[in-house]
């Protein structure tokens, strides 16, 4: 039995930022007060800066900034991960950064006598696309292309086949690779909650150690996915800063800066580390976790914010006067900024502070706004400040904006790093990050300094007692759509026998001539490609309250997510009120649709490869080029972008239904379901939901997918696109 009062020490931590090889580089760059942003190194994007380049805003398959924070000079040493190193050598950087940082973190920590097979793996992972899924599809898609044109151009020369087809899954491959090459057992998915992420993986894998279930978890966050399309999708979004620089609080913000990293950590009780012999860098108090009911995707709420704050504060028995230094989401927007001081602002309210104002700070003017793995750095921050006994400043920060009422506040923004004094004697230091992000998707987790002797003193957020008896958890609502089965009757109908009418169909799909053209490129015949088809013409989505605009904008795995979500709420006779203790957890994948828009900027390139025998003019080039792009679909705009974010398909649900509980997706390619129900089930019975919407999403008969499978060698499947979702209740209730 786990006592009671038990909490979670952090004792190992890797990481890397940009301008930082490891967490010491990155502390080091804190303290100094540098912007490690910097122009787009070269080779970065796959368009040609000085193409991709204008200044007028949100034009399209253009951007207006160029700079942004880019993780440069890495490379993976394979020694201690239990991988092929040729394997390795292919993965994309993304999996490499996860793979470094994950075993820095654990070579930190003291883990030779730990039993391996009850170690798990939870981190954030943004689920976009990445540079090697980016170019897979390039290969895959314009191939089609290469073989319409060989009779004006002959042979172009593509190289095939050279991405490693084991990058498709750009998901939950990192967490899987990671915890084979470590030889752990204990479980391993990511997750993706927008910009909360790496806390919301920090609550979970702290769960499982307060449950019993594990004696060690990696945990943290990741973020590194094709670096264009990031900056092509806040360029239409109007979310960047025009001149490139991130000014949290300060009133030239203007817009936030793109990064990239990775922050691992290895967690263990604190009873444990302190008989181990481990460093202790900090102890997790709590985490507090909601998703907003009012305002829109885009547009935070405070309302939102101050629950999952409130929920922290109240799990560890603290008050907010009790902390020094909150390292908060401010990103640089005006907006988001604004509405995060008034939140705090709000939540300090409730209690007069002593003892001199909280000093507040942002790590995205030194690195940008690296998205999932975004908690991470701020609590690497947060570790760093505890270690070193020093309150660290925020560079670009100059003059507060007018509008946040800065001076009466009980907060200030540091221009120089200060000693962080103990309030008295034997008292820890403590200290607060958030993570607010898309979807109104909220995080607020609370850390203390260690104190040797102070283990075991203040409650845990787990009740063991109740996990060692753990409550039934009962379906009240369910449905699915496969294919051409569209509900809950249809599919039984199929898989009980009453209908047979419906066979597999070969090439049967939104694909049409150019579906059918990448299988032929490939050299598919028409058997293997047979399967179930998702027909995205027969979803009837204008029942919800979405915008014609953004529903039409949205892709395939929303869409079906939130069809197969809507009808297992109704099948639970839900009626319209707000749900604040409910949330969302869906299995997701790559959406391999968001691939589309690196095809048709590539194709720029490619058009000059094929002018070279064609001989066109600048200008007919231009129109050439034009005609092409169209031809392999419409460009991103902001509700594009917003309909391909993989951690949306969880909050487009929430808002639907207005559920203010945890919402998310979790990602372990063919088990994500099971996975996200799994999850559903703990949150339940620890009392964090009192109700939840579990399902999960898959593109399987996507060609990308197939010819990927393919190539890693999976063949004479059946595929089926389709979801399927439940609603869960505690039994009792």
């Amino acid at each position: 039995m786990i006592d009671p009062t038990e909490r979670v020490a952090i004792v190992g931590i890797g990481g890397v930022f940009p301008g930082a090889s490891d967490p010491e580089h990155f502390w080091a760059n804190i303290v100094a007060r540098i912007d490690a942003t910097t122009e787009v190194p070269p080779g970065r994007w796959s368009l040609d800066p000085a193409d991709a380049f204008d200044p007028e805003v949100a034009r399209a398959d253009h951007v207006y900034a160029k700079r942004g924070g880019f993780v440069q000079d890495f490379q993976l040493d394979p020694e201690g991960l239990d991988l092929d190193p040729e394997l390795l050598s292919r993965l994309d950087p993304m999996v490499q950064l996860a793979l470094h940082t994950g075993r820095h973190a654990w070579r930190e920590a003291r883990t030779e006598g730990i039993d391996r097979s009850r170690v798990g793996v939870i981190f954030g992972n943004i689920v976009l696309p990445t540079e090697t899924t980016s170019a897979l599809a390039g290969e895959i898609l314009g191939r089609t292309l290469e073989e319409s044109l060989k009779a004006l151009v002959g042979e172009t020369g593509l190289e095939r086949r050279a991405t490693e087809p084991l990058n498709r899954f750009a998901a939950g491959l990192p967490a899987g690779l990671l915890a084979k090459g470590l030889g752990l057992g204990g479980g391993a998915y990511t997750l993706d909650a927008a910009c909360a992420s790496s806390l919301y993986a920090l609550k979970l894998a702290a769960d499982e150690l307060l449950a019993g279930r594990a004696d060690a978890m990696i945990t943290g966050g990741l973020s590194r996915p094709d670096p264009l399309y990031t900056q092509m999708g806040f360029s239409q979004l109007r979310a960047l800063s025009t001149d490139g620089r991130a000014y949290p609080f300060d009133e030239r913000a203007g817009g936030l800066v793109v990064g990239e990293g990775a922050g691992m950590f290895v967690l263990k009780r604190l009873s444990d580390a302190v008989k181990q012999g481990d460093t202790i860098h900090g102890v997790i108090a709590a985490v507090g976790l909601s998703n907003d009911v009012d305002g829109g995707l885009l547009a935070p709420s405070s309302e939102g914010q101050l629950r999952a704050m409130r929920s922290a504060y109240e799990h560890a028995g603290w008050s907010p006067r009790d902390v020094d230094l909150v390292e908060c989401h401010a990103t640089g927007t005006p907006i988001g900024d604004a509405v995060e001081f008034q939140s705090l602002k709000m939540l300090w309210g409730e209690g007069n502070r002593d003892g001199g104002r909280c000093v507040i700070g942002s790590h995205k003017a030194n690195i940008g706004h690296a998205l999932t793995a975004s908690g991470a750095a701020g609590l690497i921050k947060v570790l760093s400040a505890l270690r070193h006994k020093i309150l660290p400043p925020t560079p670009n920060f100059e003059r507060p904006n007018a509008k946040l009422a800065y001076e009466e506040s009980p907060f200030r923004v540091l221009n120089a790093p200060e000693p962080w004094r103990r309030r008295e004697s034997g008292r820890p230091r403590r200290a607060a990050v958030s993570g607010f992000g898309f979807g109104g998707i909220n995080a607020h987790a609370l850390i203390e300094e260690w104190v040797p002797g102070s283990e075991g003193r203040a409650p845990g957020w787990i009740d063991p007692e109740r996990e060692a008896e753990p409550e039934a958890i009962a379906i009240v609502g369910m449905s699915t759509h496969v294919g051409p089965f569209r509900g809950l009757r249809m599919f039984q109908e199929r898989i009980f026998g009453g209908d047979v009418s419906e066979r597999p169909a070969s090439e049967k799909n939104d694909w049409g001539v150019q579906g059918s053209a990448w299988f032929r490129a490939e050299g598919f015949d028409g058997q293997e490609t047979r399967g179930y088809h998702l027909d995205q013409l027969a979803l009837r989505l204008d029942r919800f309250r979405i915008p014609p605009k953004e529903l039409e904008s949205m892709l395939p795995q929303q869409s079906l997510a939130l069809l197969a979500a809507a009808d297992a709420i109704a099948d639970a006779g839900w009626d319209e009120r707000p749900r604040l203790r409910a949330g969302v957890c869906l299995g997701v994948g790559l959406d391999p649709n968001t691939t589309n828009y690196h095809v048709r900027w590539s194709l720029l390139n490619r058009a000059r490869v094929w002018n070279q025998e064609l001989g066109l003019s600048e200008g007919e080039l231009a129109a050439w080029t034009e005609e092409l792009r169209e031809a392999c679909g419409p460009p991103l705009t902001a509700n594009r972008t917003m309909g391909a974010l993989g951690g949306l398909v969880a909050s487009r649900v929430a808002r639907e239904f207005r559920m203010g509980g945890p919402s998310f997706t979790i990602s372990s390619e063919e088990t994500s379901g099971l996975r996200a129900l799994e999850v559903a089930v703990r949150l339940l019975r620890q009392g964090d939901l009192d109700e939840a919407v579990v399902g999960a999403v898959d593109l399987t008969g996507d060609p990308r997918n197939t010819v990927s499978a393919s190539r890693a060698g999976v063949k004479g499947l059946t595929r089926a696109d389709g979801a399927a979702a439940l609603v869960l209740k505690r039994l009792d209730d």
